[in-house]
C-alpha cells in the first residue's frame, strides 16, 4: 500500500514537473482573470490557486494586517511565496477583498435577497448584517445544530476577527437555533 501511495505522489510531482509553461502561464492568467484588476492579481492567482480553489481562498473578508499573517500561515506550511510577493499579496487581499468590500459572488442586492430568504423572527436582522459581510447563506443552510453549537461557531468567528457584542451573539444564536436546529425525527415517540 505504502508503494501504491510512493507511486502516486511520485507521478503526480512528474506530472507537474512537465507541464509546458504555456500551459502553466494560460493556467494562471485563466484565474487572473476571475479577480479584480490591481497589482498582486497575478500573483495571488497563481500562488493561492497552487493550493486552494481560488472562490476559497478569496471568500473571507478581512483586514490587510490579517491577510499578512494569512499569508505567513501559508508561507510557515511551506507555500514558495517570498517576502516582497508576501507583502504585495496581503496587500492587494486587504484591498479587494477586506472588511468594507462585499463578498466576491454577491451584490447587495443579492445580499438583501438573501435576507429576504429568511424566517422573520428576532435575530434574523443582526444576523443579517453581521454574517452576510462574509459569508453567503449558502455556506450555512444546510446546517443544522443546537444553540450552544452555534454559539461555538460565532464565537469562532470572533477569533478569526468578527466584532460582536454578546448580545449579538445571543440574537444570532438564538434565531440560527430557531430556524436552523435540530430537526425532530419523525420516528420520535
Amino acid at each position: 500500500m505504502l508503494r501504491l501511495i510512493v507511486a502516486a505522489a511520485l507521478l503526480l510531482c512528474v506530472s507537474m514537473a512537465t507541464v509546458p509553461p504555456s500551459v502553466a502561464a494560460q493556467g494562471v492568467q485563466d484565474r487572473a482573470s476571475t479577480l479584480p484588476d490591481g497589482p498582486g492579481r497575478a500573483l495571488v492567482a497563481a500562488q493561492c490557486a497552487s493550493c486552494h480553489a481560488l472562490d476559497e481562498a478569496i471568500s473571507k473578508r478581512t483586514t490587510t494586517e490579517r491577510w499578512r499573517v494569512t499569508v505567513q500561515q501559508m508561507i510557515d506550511y511551506g507555500a514558495p511565496v517570498t517576502a516582497s510577493d508576501a507583502a504585495a499579496i496581503a496587500s492587494y487581499l486587504g484591498q479587494h477583498f477586506g472588511l468594507d468590500t462585499p463578498s466576491a459572488d454577491q451584490t447587495p442586492t443579492q445580499a438583501q435577497g438573501q435576507a429576504s430568504a429568511l424566517p422573520d423572527g428576532a435575530g434574523r436582522d443582526v444576523l443579517t448584517q453581521k454574517c452576510f459581510q462574509c459569508h453567503q447563506m449558502s455556506m450555512w443552510s444546510a446546517i443544522r445544530q443546537d444553540r450552544t453549537a452555534w454559539e461555538g461557531v460565532l464565537y469562532r468567528m470572533i477569533g478569526r476577527g468578527a466584532r460582536w457584542t454578546d448580545d449579538e451573539i445571543d440574537a444570532m444564536a438564538g434565531y440560527l437555533a430557531r430556524v436552523r436546529g435540530p430537526m425532530v425525527s419523525e420516528a420520535a415517540p
